[in-house]
């Protein structure tokens, strides 16, 4: 137990840390607009630039937290039933594409952003605007706080991204396979049963879907070893889940504990029609 409180102790400081930066940024808005007579009229455009600065790293942060699909992932469990996710990888490659071309072009344009922040500045804050706010006080105090909550909310969007997003996608797979499975389930029942043994079919034979059935006949095609469970669709998987429940198929690792999983036809009368 002592050993797990750092560890816990760390995590919590990573879900709390975007919220102290969003804070001390909140409090310095409130603190620059103090110093100035239109205090309203300052807090509001602060809070508006900050938060729409919030908002653009947030989704820069996003887009580089977007987490890469392991596509050597293989688990070290038995049998392990919370599988890596597979989402459709636009949104990935995307992500990939726009981080690159953002990063060059922030390189690129690296001498100018000043120039840009303060025309920004000098744009938001006119000279009417300066009759009634202070703006030797103002423009800095805008510029720091488009630099500030940019940053904040980049650190933001990538933490939560990097800390929720894997768990979101692999419960949506895992939510999507137990549905599949529960679909296989319900097909095997439908089927009629043989009273004769036609064509040799017994009644185990009988209640097979045609998704476990495909899955029976690769194991066969492979000498009665497949692997590569972690590259199988979701109607495979769940056809695989089925299976081993079913007590028809086994699972092992092969040179454990760095081999992969391979799967085999246990069943004699099964085996055999698949001969």
């Amino acid at each position: 137990m002592e050993a797990n409180a750092p560890s816990g102790k760390l995590k919590q400081t990573v879900y709390l840390l975007p919220l102290f930066v969003l804070v001390a940024g909140f409090l310095a808005c409130f603190s620059c607009a103090a110093l100035s007579s239109a205090y309203w009229d300052l807090l509001a455009l602060l809070l508006i630039i900050s938060l729409a600065s919030l908002l653009v790293g947030a989704v820069l942060g996003f887009l580089f937290g977007i987490p890469r699909l392991n596509k050597k992932y293989d688990p070290r469990e038995e049998y392990d039933r919370n599988t890596k996710y597979r989402p459709n990888t636009n949104l990935e490659e995307i992500s990939d594409w726009l981080t690159k071309i953002i990063i060059g072009v922030t390189l690129t344009q690296l001498t100018k952003i000043p120039v840009y922040l303060q025309d920004m500045a000098d744009r938001l804050l006119t000279d009417r605007a300066c009759m009634s706010m202070n703006c030797d006080l103002a423009k800095p105090s805008l510029i720091a706080l488009l630099i500030y909550f940019t940053i904040a909310g980049f650190i933001t969007g990538y933490i939560y991204t990097r800390l929720h997003l894997p768990n979101l996608l692999s419960l949506m797979e895992e939510n999507r396979i137990k549905a599949a499975e529960l679909l296989l389930w319900q097909k095997g029942m439908k089927n009629d049963i043989p009273s004769g043994g036609e064509y040799g079919a017994t009644p185990k034979v009988a209640t097979l879907t045609e998704e476990e059935t495909e899955i029976l006949r690769k194991i066969k095609a492979h000498d009665n070893r497949l692997t590569g469970r972690y590259q199988m669709s979701i109607p495979e998987k769940a056809a695989v889940n089925v299976l081993l429940a079913k007590g028809i198929i086994t699972a092992f690792r092969e040179n454990p504990p760095e081999g992969k999983t391979v799967f085999s036809i246990v069943d004699k009368d099964i085996l055999e029609r698949f001969a």
